[in-house]
């Protein structure tokens, strides 16, 4: 995640805090008072920030769902779908994120509420990439198979960190296989 991003944004910069105070602990397990003590905020700020410990995770969360919305539209015309997918992958939870992603994800699968928060913003990232995919597929937005194939990918998403969690397997390998699933008629040009 850029330093610049988070620096702009003080929500943004206490979820990356606390996402690395849970990883750090290898727990979720924190009452509201060590939170706001270990990542340097009063009691109050968190709560004007975040209205339930789940809730300190959410920025996060959407940082990932923008940065893979603009990996795919920025991505050049003549790239493939699944070439640009896969690279949205890397810009959200791949690359300078992987290390993240493997050591967070399970103490959120672990933790209903916060799964049940990462559930509402993958059904919020579905809504938000139907137009952008729908335009890089060139299709309708208001198409059922613009909502398909974004609903494919978030479920890509959910699934490959679910995979992940579960059997350990590499998030980016099992995403593309997922992509590869879903990909037929849905999400060929």
């Amino acid at each position: 995640m850029s330093t610049t991003e988070s620096a702009a944004d003080p929500r943004l910069r206490a979820s990356e805090a606390c996402a690395e105070l849970f990883i750090r602990e290898r727990s979720t397990s924190l009452t509201i008072a060590q939170i706001a003590a270990e990542i340097g905020i009063s009691q109050r700020t968190f709560y004007r920030y975040f209205a339930i410990k789940a809730d300190s995770i959410g920025p996060i969360f959407d940082w990932t769902t923008a940065r893979f919305n603009v990996t795919i539209t920025d991505a050049p015309e003549e790239r493939g779908i699944r070439e640009v997918l896969q690279q949205g992958w890397r810009s959200m939870l791949g690359d300078t994120n992987a290390e993240r992603t493997r050591a967070l994800f399970p103490l959120v699968f672990a933790d209903p509420e916060m799964w049940s928060l990462f559930l509402r913003k993958v059904h919020d990232g579905e809504r938000t990439l139907t137009p952008i995919l729908a335009r890089r597929l060139g299709i309708d937005t208001a198409s059922t198979r613009a909502r398909a194939a974004s609903a494919a990918v978030a479920s890509a998403t959910r699934i490959a960190l679910e995979q992940m969690v579960l059997t350990d397997a590499d998030p980016e390998a099992a995403f593309m296989d997922l992509i590869d699933a879903f990909e037929g008629p849905l999400l060929r040009l």
